[in-house]
């Protein structure tokens, strides 16, 4: 597999963990043509992943440079979903291409022009051949460029699409704006001739660590990461970057969900700054270790653009620039036992896990003091396997019970929590339609995109408890309880939500949407609740679910993997997990002992409001 040769920075990129499944999954069974350098080379490494890892059995045709040490390196030609050819072959083979559903034309983007007439004359051949393969097989096709086509900025200004600065054509440094133009004009002219679909992605300086592709401030990453003065040109003029993962994804929507025939800029998360906003940023995380010194000198050729548009159209950026950054100094860095993680929660991350911990800790006495079986769960559970602990970027706990526990905690949690913790469920909280219980921390905001919207419930630092529920013996049964299960569920979080369900299917859809208008919230939540713990009396059951947490898609699993406890540790604790612990986590993440993408290890939540309160002297 591609992914074993791929040290955690490539892999990062090449699992494109920005882009949602179901958006992958429309690539399923496609032909891509891929032609260019940098960009494209990436993109075939990350579409070889995919098929790997998402099954997506795509098959590539990559014309590239790089063609020969790609096929060199993963061993391509022992593999029967890519075809690699050098990129000046691609004008002689393109009457041989057939059976091409889309076309990703990198081209020069965020590429070095060296020599304007030889690479205008190659990639006007290149645009040619890309309009005639697209024409021949009906292809979708997506070109890459870049916010040099705009022109030389002027100060204070952000370029939407349409917006653009005069070129000087007789001075050279106007010859990439020139030819970035020249080929977006030819794809446009072949685009009426041929009526071809084209959707063009322009994109800010591209950022990929381990990607190979250049920039401007490379320099000053590598410095960085070493300690060392670099001098970085001081400009008044604002550049916009993105990470490569922000590329791919926009790369995706254009295919999927972006209008066609239509340009937009991409741009990574408040990622339009100037040099000297680069400088502090870097310097605010690293400190003194970043000796970066503004000096006069030549300005890049490139600008600030506006985001807003495909961001509009359902596709907003993901990474952050300070996330872009860090993952490029920490790929320069030589001893990778000093990696940093890009800053979460603004420093009180050790603040909040202590909190949980001192939520476990008190969770666990009462359960021994009443007898209560509990395991724990989720992310908390794989920390304890993995880690030892906490996984370093989480910032949640979760514990899980069976029915009859569940029950019993629930019962006498409320007189058995000290003052400071509440115990929140429907019942204690008739504002709250959870369909799992929490506990919470009086005195402390810790809002994710969902909770802020409702601030009339606690929105305290908070502890999920799940139910794991017995559910049929027989397979049909099963099917028929966990569809009941996401349909109820649906009924209770769009009514709650305030918005309409939307799961791929028309149908689907709008029969929950009718019922969402029809039934009362309060109903409906009853109705959620009875359909998970609709098989808690049976005898004998075989089986168990995740009816409460996201776990719910995976379905059902043997019920005596939860039979027995064994104790592990845990920040230095003995906590209770599942003996058959190893069966469970593997139903949960598959190869759970993987660490998750480098660029997602921020917290599994994005917080918009956190405040600690008296707490926050954990973390002094």
């Amino acid at each position: 597999m591609i992914k074993n040769k791929l040290n955690q920075f490539e892999a990062d990129w090449a699992a494109m963990p920005q882009v949602e499944k179901d958006e992958l999954a429309k690539l399923n069974n496609k032909t891509i043509l891929i032609s260019g350098q940098g960009i494209a080379r990436c993109l075939c490494i990350a579409l070889l992943y995919l098929n790997d890892s998402k099954k997506l059995n795509n098959k590539i045709v990559f014309f590239g440079d790089d063609y020969y040490n790609l096929e060199r390196r993963f061993f391509l030609s022992d593999r029967r979903d890519i075809v690699c050819q050098s990129y000046d072959s691609f004008p002689e083979l393109k009457n041989k291409l057939s059976g091409i559903d889309i076309i990703v034309h990198a081209g020069v983007c965020c590429e070095e022009i060296k020599s304007f007439p030889d690479s205008l004359k190659r990639e006007i051949v290149s645009a040619k051949a890309v309009c005639e393969v697209a024409a021949k097989n009906n292809a979708k096709v997506i070109l890459l460029s870049d916010s040099r086509v705009y022109g030389e900025a002027k100060h204070g200004r952000v370029y939407a699409e349409n917006e653009y600065t005069d070129i000087i054509s007789i001075e050279p440094r106007f010859a990439e704006s020139q030819l970035l133009r020249t080929i977006e004009n030819y794809f446009n002219c072949e685009k009426k001739a041929k009526g071809l679909s084209l959707t063009t992605l322009r994109t800010g300086v591209v950022l990929g660590a381990f990607s190979g592709i250049k920039s401007f401030i490379d320099g000053a990453l590598r410095a960085v990461a070493c300690g060392e003065r670099y001098e970085l040109v001081k400009t008044d003029k604002k550049y916009s970057f993105v990470y490569i993962t922000d590329v791919f994804r926009a790369i995706v929507y254009a295919v999927n969900n972006l209008q066609e025939n239509n340009v937009y800029n991409v741009t990574g998360v408040d990622s339009t700054v100037s040099t000297a906003s680069l400088a502090a940023m870097l310097s605010d995380v690293y400190g003194e270790k970043s000796k970066l010194v503004l000096t006069n000198g030549s300005e890049p050729n490139c600008c600030a653009i506006s985001p807003s548009k495909i961001t509009t159209f359902g596709c907003p950026p993901a990474i952050k620039l300070e996330t872009a950054l860090e993952l490029c100094v920490m790929s320069y860095m030589s001893d990778l036992s000093d990696l940093k993680l890009p800053n979460t929660h603004d420093g009180r991350l050790d603040a909040i896990q202590k909190m949980q911990l001192s939520y476990l800790l008190e969770v666990d006495r009462i359960c021994r003091k009443h007898n209560i079986k509990y395991f724990l769960g989720g992310g908390t559970l794989l920390g304890a396997i993995r880690h030892k602990g906490f996984i370093p970027w989480d910032d949640d706990s979760d514990i899980m019970m069976l029915r009859e526990d569940y029950d019993k905690f629930a019962q006498i949690a409320e007189t058995e929590l000290p003052a400071n913790m509440t115990f929140q469920s429907g019942k204690t909280d008739r504002n709250c339609f959870y369909e799992f219980n929490k506990l919470r921390v009086e005195g402390t905001v810790f809002a994710t995109d969902f909770a802020k919207e409702h601030r009339s419930i606690n929105i305290g630092i908070a502890f999920d408890i799940f139910c794991h529920d017995k559910t049929a013996n027989s397979k049909l049964g099963r099917k028929i309880h966990l569809a009941l299960t996401i349909f109820t569920r649906a009924l209770v979080l769009n009514k709650w939500n305030h918005r309409k369900a939307d799961n791929g299917s028309r149908i689907q859809s709008a029969v929950t949407n009718f019922f969402v208008k029809l039934l009362p919230l309060r109903f409906s939540y009853f109705l959620m609740n009875h359909t998970i713990s609709f098989f808690k009396r049976k005898k004998n059951a075989k089986y168990l679910y995740d009816g409460m947490g996201r776990n719910v898609y995976n379905g059902s699993f043997d019920a005596s993997i939860l039979d027995e406890v064994i104790y592990t540790e845990f920040e230095g604790h003995p906590l209770p997990v599942p003996k058959r612990y190893d069966e469970y986590l593997k139903f949960l993440y598959g190869d759970y002992m993987e660490l998750a993408p480098l660029s997602t290890r921020l917290g599994c939540h994005d917080i918009l409001w956190c405040d600690i309160g008296k707490y926050d002297t954990l973390n002094k």
